[in-house]
């Protein structure tokens, strides 16, 4: 069968594959459905539990579940004053009798269970002691648990000059963060600066996005002062319509999520530019579900009047296309990697070039795929599809993490300068 991708001859792909992992769980707040007649009976057998027993099944639970979380006990107290709420107890028990009430109002989910996908990644906040040599990243992942609830994970790692991949040890404990809702369309999520960044997971708050956060991409925002702020655009989804949203973060530790606004935020893939072009921010978007648009606002949470950039032209791309992150600058314009859907939809990854003052001049596309699924890539949760939601340029490379299948990600690199001779 003919191959009309690069995929043999100009990239090469990591030998790291990024897994859904079973064992990284979180704490959720379970209350018993029904009636609070139910959760009030719970509530009585525990009371007439002998403070004796009180302790014995505590500190069994404790024994069970504290190495599984960072502090377990502060856990319990939150769902006991929470469900203490709900059926209206005022009575004074011991602090054991309260954390064995929290524990049976407590459950575990693993947010990364079923799938970990989509990612983008940027360049690390932290660029100390890498003298210029290696490149330090944090790459971002949607990841899918239980009832397909989507969320965000993280990594770390570096690209040494001559392209070797080090990632960062992982910790497999996971940390919420406190939540801070400011409004009833902007919240933030902060977290202690002494956890590790691969233990932060950005799960689900409001109403709007209760079934997951889904397909972020990260980008490093320059402003004009020379300031980076990064930003990702995200789809919220409530199990009937989706929010486009942005979170906004200068250090990883606090994120502020807020709900976008205008006509031009009513769908998925949207992908803020690195930069202001002529003194307003620019989003590329995918309005209408098939083809690809572009946005300029003075307000980076206000995007209006969606002007066409370009549609599917190939036959791997018929279906639609869409972006796969946020364009990058390059001396000869701005790189917009694109994905495109064919035959039995299947995805494919493209690329395409704009002009660096007037993003809606296409200057050149590349006339085939960059990356389709090898034979070993085409089996996962959803068949045949490669995604990608962000990339970076260090040392004349373009790396590119991307999905596969739904199920895990991968990274390849690729030249820089023989990508865009390919652009025609």
């Amino acid at each position: 069968m003919k191959n009309y991708t690069l995929t043999q001859r100009n990239i090469e792909k990591s030998c790291y594959v990024f897994r859904p992992d079973d064992r990284r769980v979180i704490t959720r707040y379970f209350y018993p459905g029904g009636s609070n007649g139910r959760a009030l009976n719970i509530w009585n057998k525990i009371l007439t539990l002998p403070e004796e027993k009180v302790n014995e099944v505590l500190e069994e639970t404790l024994d069970l579940f504290s190495s599984r979380h960072r502090d377990i006990k502060q856990v319990f107290t939150k769902h006991y004053k929470k469900a203490g709420k709900s059926i209206k107890y005022r009575g004074e028990i011991s602090t054991a009798r309260k954390l064995l009430i929290g524990s049976y109002f407590t459950m575990e989910y693993s947010p990364v269970s079923a799938a970990l996908f989509n990612p983008s990644i940027v360049p690390h906040p932290d660029q100390d002691g890498t003298g210029g040599d290696n490149f330090r990243f944090i790459q971002s992942f949607r990841a899918v648990g239980e009832g397909h609830i989507s969320s965000i994970l993280f990594t770390e790692g570096v690209i040494k000059k001559n392209g070797e991949l080090v990632l960062e040890r992982e910790n497999k404990l996971l940390e919420q963060g406190a939540v801070s809702l400011l409004s009833n369309s902007v919240y933030e999520i902060t977290f202690d600066k002494d956890t590790e960044l691969s233990s932060r997971i950005i799960f689900p708050v409001t109403e709007n996005e209760r079934m997951g956060i889904e397909d972020a991409r990260f980008v490093r925002f320059k402003a004009d002062n020379g300031k980076y702020t990064y930003y990702a655009t995200y789809t919220a989804y409530d199990g009937e319509r989706i929010f486009p949203k942005l979170i906004e973060t200068e250090d990883f530790n606090k994120f502020r999520i807020t709900l976008l606004r205008g006509r031009g935020s009513q769908n998925k893939g949207m992908a803020l530019f690195p930069e202001k072009i002529n003194g307003k921010y620019v989003m590329i978007s995918r309005g209408d579900n098939e083809n690809l648009f572009l946005m300029y606002s003075d307000d980076v949470y206000t995007w209006e009047n969606p002007e066409f950039i370009a549609g599917p032209e190939d036959p791997w791309e018929f279906i639609q296309i869409g972006n796969c992150g946020s364009p990058i600058r390059t001396d000869r314009g701005w790189l917009l990697l694109t994905h495109g859907v064919g035959p039995v939809r299947r995805y494919c990854m493209s690329a395409m070039l704009l002009d660096l003052k007037d993003p809606l001049h296409v200057k050149g596309k590349l006339p085939f795929p960059i990356l389709c699924p090898e034979e070993s890539e085409r089996n996962g949760y959803v068949p045949n599809v490669i995604y990608s939601c962000g990339s970076v340029l260090f040392n004349g490379k373009l790396i590119v993490p991307y999905a596969v299948s739904d199920t895990s990600s991968k990274m390849f690199t690729t030249g820089i300068d023989e990508l865009l001779d390919s652009i025609i």
